[in-house]
């Protein structure tokens, strides 16, 4: 089975707005992390930061649809614009019938 492709596009140094202000980045390693503790080596995911990867093709489409950020595209699907809303992710996760390990 191939693996799912989870890709993040979004301001690597924006702050969050709730508890410890950490770098988007910086979640993004967790959210990869939980991501294949609880699902194994199922999904992928990349995070495109809009600074670094302006020449990025989706980042440079993303940019001149103004779309609001962070974007996550599920197999290259948008799926969620302005934020990143865990637990409708999780639903989309076991959707593909992976159960956590």
């Amino acid at each position: 089975m191939p693996k799912t492709e989870i890709i993040i596009i979004g301001d690597g140094e924006a702050k969050t707005c709730c508890g410890e202000e950490q770098k988007l980045v910086d979640q993004i390693r967790h959210l990869k992390q939980g991501i294949i503790l609880a699902y194994g080596d199922n999904f992928s995911v990349e995070f495109l930061d809009l600074k670094k990867d302006q020449t990025n093709p989706l980042v440079e489409k993303a940019i001149r649809e103004g779309k609001s950020f962070p974007l996550l595209l599920f197999d290259r699907e948008l799926k969620f614009e302005g934020g990143i809303p865990l637990l409708a992710l999780k639903v989309l996760l076991d959707r593909l019938e992976n159960s956590p390990v």
